[in-house]
This record gives C-alpha cells, sequence and structure tokens, in this order.
C-alpha cells in the first residue's frame, strides 16, 4: 500500500514512449506538466474497420475456423484464446507491465494475437488501414513508427511472460476508389488486403523507457527540437506575436 508521502507511480503508455522519441520537449510537457498537444481530426474510419477486423477474428477465435487470409499467406495459425485478450485490447488497458529498471508502468493495446500452431508462440497482429494506390508499405511515412510500435508491443507480452515470435503482422486493408459506391440505396466501400511481416527488434525499449522516464522524474525542461512540428510552430508564433505587439 502506498504511503502519504510516496512520490505518484508512473504510468506510461505506447503513445506516451513515441511521443518521447519524437519529442522530448512535447512528452514532459504533456505528460509531466498537462499541457496537452492540439487535438487532431479523429479518424473515425480507421477506428470502423479496426471494429469490423475484431469482429471478423472474434467470430473465427469462437468457432476455430481457419481464415482466408491465413490460407492465402499459407500461415499455420490460429486467432489466440486468452481470457486477458478483452483487456489487452482495451486502450485504457492494454497489456500492463512493470518496468524492473525503473518501476514505472509501461502499457501498450494490441488489435490481435494469432498463436503459432507449430511452435506454440504467439505473433502480435496490428490493424492498418489507408486508401491509396500503391500496394501499403512499412518504408516512408509512417512506418518506421509502425515497427517502433510493434517492437514494443512485442516487448510488452515478452516482459509479461508470454512466448513471443519475432515475426509480428500488420494487416493493412487498402480502400478502393475504382467502381461505383451505392448498391441500391447502401453505400459500400471495398479493400483489398495486404499482409506485412516485420521481423521485430525490441533491443532498444528498456534503454529508451528508462531515458522516458528520467525525462519524466526532471524538473528541467528538454529544450526544443528543431525537427518538432509543434515545437516549430511555437517558437515561430512566438516570434510573429512578438513582432506585432
Amino acid at each position: 500500500m502506498a504511503k502519504k508521502n510516496d512520490p505518484p507511480e508512473i504510468v506510461l503508455s505506447r503513445s506516451a514512449i513515441e511521443e518521447f522519441i519524437r519529442c522530448p520537449r512535447c512528452f514532459y510537457l504533456h505528460r509531466r506538466r498537462g499541457l496537452k498537444p492540439p487535438s487532431m481530426i479523429p479518424l473515425t474510419l480507421a477506428v470502423a474497420t479496426d471494429a469490423l477486423l475484431k469482429n471478423e477474428f472474434d467470430a473465427i477465435r469462437a468457432s476455430g475456423a481457419d481464415h482466408p487470409i491465413w490460407r492465402r499467406e499459407n500461415l499455420n495459425v490460429e486467432a489466440y484464446s486468452n481470457p486477458h485478450i478483452e483487456e489487452w485490447r482495451n486502450n485504457r488497458k492494454g497489456i500492463r507491465i512493470k518496468h524492473a529498471q525503473t518501476g514505472a508502468t509501461i502499457f501498450g493495446a494490441v488489435d490481435d494475437i494469432w498463436r503459432n500452431k507449430e511452435s506454440e508462440d504467439l505473433h502480435v497482429v496490428d490493424y492498418k488501414s489507408t486508401s491509396k494506390r500503391d500496394v501499403p508499405s512499412l518504408e516512408g511515412g509512417f512506418g518506421d513508427s509502425y515497427k517502433r510500435q510493434m517492437d514494443i508491443y512485442q516487448w510488452l507480452l515478452d516482459r509479461a511472460g508470454y512466448p513471443v515470435n519475432q515475426i509480428g503482422f500488420f494487416l493493412y486493408v487498402n480502400g478502393v476508389k475504382d467502381g461505383g459506391f451505392f448498391d441500391g440505396t447502401t453505400g459500400r466501400m471495398f479493400f483489398t488486403t495486404t499482409l506485412i511481416p516485420y521481423r521485430g527488434d525490441t533491443s532498444w525499449v528498456d534503454e529508451t523507457v528508462s531515458n522516458a522516464v528520467s525525462c519524466f522524474q526532471s524538473d528541467q525542461i528538454p529544450r526544443t527540437q528543431g525537427e518538432c512540428d509543434t515545437c516549430r510552430y511555437v517558437t515561430d508564433r512566438s516570434v510573429v506575436t512578438a513582432d506585432l505587439t
């Protein structure tokens, strides 16, 4: 039981760790000082496709059936059943571990987990959605961020004591822009699906988590980083408004 004068427990999400990697200053101001960054437009279509995919594989999980994606990709896997699966997929709960080096609680919510029938270890699965002509890949754009996301999920699952396969999967659904939309009075959008295997690398996670916790505990605000769009906007705005006053 925590004592009255004990420091508050540090709880950092997977997205908080990513925020630290992108800009320690923004991370500190947000997570330590409570200064939230400007809100982004909610990705409601991505939320819808995530829900549909979870429903799809939950039905497979319940029935034990095979899935066309697995047959197409020659995967000998099944949808992993675990009493904690709903908790692990809940954004407010997720897979939680106590970081040995710092004592901080680190968590992240996965989209799904598939079990390898041969090795019996677990593949982390992350759903992504887009709509572009090119075949989705992890090169360029948000690819590096997505890879770090998978690395942290694998690290969390491993630290929680589960056998983790180094290969994770990104299941990409890509909205097709060709053809019509209405089927009678019902609108329909079709998607192509791409399964991207990714060999995770968790070697960097422990040190990065320790650095993020140290940053959080510090009384010093990190310096502005020139490559951070938010920091650059704040700095440029202050210069412009100073000239106007």
